[in-house]
């Protein structure tokens, strides 16, 4: 048979094992990058409460009063919500995290709902809990 050429492929064996390793490897790789993720979310979290107390403690402290949070705390309000004197991280429609100002008592409280989502349960488990600090 003059002319006419073998072309190279793989079997079909040969794509059922390559398909076959890439399903293993992506059994370890998606789950560490969803924790990844979750990580990531739980230490921005963290840093917003630490720079929200922060930031009304010296606004306290400069001025003697604080009559509305939203004037004062500028964050992310993709997920924070902002009222006159609360602040609070929302998972869906529920609250994970809230800030309430207290200026009668000069306190700030922060309160972790650890039974709303797994970034709360992971707050909780990276230490964030139940606060209350003092304005001044």
């Amino acid at each position: 048979m003059k002319g006419f050429t073998m072309k190279q492929a793989f079997s079909l064996l040969e794509l059922v094992f390559v398909l076959v390793i890439l399903a293993i490897i992506g059994s370890f790789a998606v789950p560490k990058y969803m924790n990844t993720r979750d990580v990531a979310v739980v230490t921005t979290v963290k840093r917003d409460i630490t720079t929200i107390v922060n930031a009304l403690q010296t606004q306290y402290l400069a001025s003697g009063r604080i009559d509305d949070i939203s004037k004062f705390v500028t964050i992310n309000n993709k997920n924070w919500n902002v009222n006159k004197n609360k602040m609070w991280y929302s998972v869906g429609e529920k609250e994970c995290v809230s800030i309430t100002l207290n200026e009668s008592q000069a306190t700030i409280e922060v309160k972790i709902n650890k039974d709303i989502d797994k970034i709360c349960k992971k707050l909780r488990e990276a230490g964030v809990k139940d606060s209350l600090f003092d304005l001044y």
